[in-house]
């Protein structure tokens, strides 16, 4: 009888227990209908917040006075900067933290000081947390993502909470805010080391990344696991990784913690500042999670992260050169500020991996192409390795937002794995099917 260690390809999230699976799968359908409400709530107010913008934009001279005050805030901080981080070159996530605790901080401490719920105040939070466009929400996603990879965090004195959460206190501060559970341990331990391969908690390798309905199977058998943490755990689990299977429940632990005492003293505050920030942001990470390596279609290699890696460049929420994600695959704690440089040394790698490059396409441009089967529209932004025709890059496309062979996988381990084991020396004529 197969036991799951003989699968590539784990048959469950983590290799968690069917039973365990069939109670969850219900409980995270429920949870997709909240995150897909919340998303659509905070989508609505960022494209308002968008074309507030975009009008503001339109007056002579804001644009200018904008850029002014964006020049001499960073210019500020930079002096900052100088003095407490390890690399100064980190200032714009300094700025990034600060801006935070001058926004959403004093609007939630006005809210509790107030207690009644106040609508204002919420809708205040959310522009600061998501912004126009979701642009905050990606500063302080990528700022957050950057600080995970720093060990002991950017600044000069280590952050004490890293040895017992395995998360510093600037990535907690960029996490809550978002409503994410903190997870920097499993990101760099798990995703890392595994780089969107069979085992890797947070591969999509499984899925048609241009299927609507593929996507929502993936967030409800997938995705709900990741952002509690539980499938990371099973992972370092079976590591036997007790430092970093303990950073998991701490987690959750500070997470809900914070919730229970929150709803304690209001409910509605709660629901408003933690749950529905959770439930927007579970969807959000689906979304990085899916984008960020859509291509596996006709992968032959399992573990060639760099055909399913997609780089994306020259887009101004590019913020701290995330669209260079093959370079942060690559090496996985080069500086955010090294990467263009690092992007032009790989190309012969990556012309040989076939890896995708898109131009002036966002995270959420990609996924919405994918979800609406825009491939003609992704045609004329993909940057391809050698001349060929629009209806060929079309093609090129279709084939590859595919999902991975993981068939083929399969059988070409269990045949490896058959043909190595002791029973196969004493009985040549046996067969993967008769192993498995």
């Amino acid at each position: 009888m197969a036991t799951t260690t003989d699968f590539l390809y784990p048959p469950l999230p983590g290799n968690v227990s069917p039973v365990f699976h069939f109670v969850a799968v219900p409980l995270f359908t429920v949870l997709l209908v909240l995150n897909t409400a919340a998303i659509a709530v905070v989508l609505s107010l960022a494209l308002l917040l968008q074309a507030a913008r975009w009008l503001l934009c339109c007056i002579p001279g804001v644009a200018a006075l904008g850029r002014a005050i964006q020049t001499q805030y960073h210019g500020l901080i930079q002096r900052l900067a100088n003095r407490v981080l390890k690399d100064p070159r980190d200032e714009p996530i300094l700025a990034a933290a600060i801006t935070v605790g001058l926004t959403t901080v004093p609007v939630f401490i006005a809210q509790l000081v107030i207690k009644d719920l106040s609508w204002a105040l919420v809708v205040a939070f959310y522009a600061f947390v998501y912004g126009p466009n979701i642009r905050a929400f990606v500063r302080s996603f990528s700022s957050m993502h950057q600080e995970g990879h720093r060990t002991g965090g950017i600044f000069k004195r280590a952050s004490v909470l890293d040895k017992w959460t395995g998360n510093s206190f600037l990535y907690m501060l960029f996490a809550i805010p978002m409503g994410l559970i903190p997870h920097a341990a499993a990101h760099l331990q798990q995703h890392h080391r595994e780089n969107a391969g069979p085992l890797d908690v947070y591969a999509t390798a499984r899925y048609d990344h241009a299927n609507a309905w593929h996507f929502a199977v993936y967030m409800v058998r997938e995705v709900m696991y990741q952002q509690l943490l539980v499938s990371p755990y099973l992972y370092f689990k079976s590591k036997h990784k007790s430092q970093q299977m303990r950073s998991m429940i701490i987690g959750n632990l500070i997470h809900l913690a914070l919730f229970v005492l929150l709803a304690l003293y209001s409910l509605p505050i709660a629901v408003f500042y933690m749950l529905i920030p959770w439930c927007a942001s579970n969807f959000l990470m689906g979304v990085i999670h899916w984008s960020q390596h859509a291509f596996y279609g006709g992968q032959q290699d399992p573990k060639d992260w760099m055909y399913n890696t997609v780089t994306l460049l020259e887009k101004p929420v590019n913020i701290l050169n995330e669209g260079y994600h093959v370079c942060h695959h690559h090496w996985e704690n080069v500086h955010w500020s090294e990467s263009p440089a690092l992007f032009e040394r790989l190309k012969p790698e990556m012309h040989a991996a076939q890896s995708l490059v898109f131009r002036d396409l966002s995270v959420l441009d990609l996924f919405v192409m994918l979800m609406f089967r825009r491939f003609d529209a992704m045609a004329k932004k993909l940057d391809w390795w050698e001349p060929i025709s629009h209806e060929e890059k079309v093609a090129l496309l279709k084939r590859r937002a595919a999902a991975a062979p993981v068939a083929e996988h399969e059988r070409a381990y269990q045949q490896r794995a058959a043909a190595q084991s002791p029973s196969a020396v004493h009985f040549p004529q046996q067969t993967a099917a008769d192993v498995s």
